[in-house]
């Protein structure tokens, strides 16, 4: 029996096995298939999920609407034995066995913390956790809020651990991919920068490099009203009239989760 994907970091994707895309009757249907996606088999109560998706409704109304959510999932879920969908009394959760998500696959992978499951992560991050998807319901967005800076901020620790390799064992194109996709996230990691401006030294790209560090003085100037820390500075500096058969090596510092912030 064929498992239902569903692709949400960088908006909502739901296919069925190898097939084509399933299309979900409405943004509340894909906003409550992901809030169970995001923790399979979790059971939630019928009256968290309505307050969850309408809460600006009577509780009748509010029950009647999921009630109607959950059977238009009901006909996109792949049917199997015990069903997608697993409603038991006042609980509703969604069947491990019958769905693949990728964030699932994108926290697993961060927590193995190789150099390729790294990598297999940073292809999976693909943007922020249901992009473009707002419902206008206060307690919806705020847990969508929260969850999207809970997988941004480990997207950021993923692919520096995953820059810090790429440094230490000279993949420099992916190390400046790593560092351009990182910086994208977070503009403000001042050590990437200067990692950066190192990875196109050592290509050969001088002038990449010191484009960077004007980069980098600009954003801590629009951002922060602060200059770049003097490791930065007196970087640019020795670039400047630096043969390029004398690059210096690369090094990363791993940012803490404080940075993130």
């Amino acid at each position: 029996m064929a498992t239902l994907s569903l692709s949400l970091l960088g908006g909502f994707h739901a296919q069925l096995g190898k097939g084509e895309a399933r299309l979900l009757p409405s943004r509340k249907a894909q906003g409550l298939l992901a809030f169970l996606a995001l923790r399979p088999g979790q059971p939630y109560s019928r009256e968290k999920l309505a307050a969850l998706l309408w809460g600006d409704t009577a509780d009748e109304q509010a029950r009647h609407s999921l009630r109607q959510t959950l059977c238009a999932l009901r006909k996109v879920l792949p049917p199997t034995k015990p069903p997608s969908l697993l409603i038991r009394g006042e609980t509703v959760a969604l069947n491990p066995a019958a769905v693949t998500v990728d964030v699932a696959a994108f926290e697993g992978l961060v927590t193995q913390g190789t150099p390729g499951a790294l990598e297999r992560a940073a292809a999976l991050y693909q943007g922020e956790l249901l992009e473009g998807l707002g419902l206008r319901e206060e307690a919806f967005e705020e847990w969508l809020r929260a969850e999207r800076e809970r997988l941004h901020e480990l997207a950021i620790h993923a692919l520096a651990k995953l820059l810090a390799h790429q440094a230490r064992t000279g993949a420099t194109e992916g190390g400046i991919q790593t560092a351009v996709r990182l910086l994208a996230l977070d503009p403000l990691q001042e050590a990437v920068h200067r990692a950066l401006m190192r990875l196109y030294v050592r290509q050969g790209r001088r002038g990449a490099a010191l484009r960077q560090y004007q980069t980098c003085l600009g954003v801590l100037r629009r951002e922060l009203s602060v200059e770049p820390e003097p490791e930065t500075t007196r970087l640019y500096h020795e670039l400047v009239p630096l043969p390029l058969r004398d690059a210096p090596a690369v090094t990363v510092t791993l940012a803490t989760p404080q940075t993130f912030r």
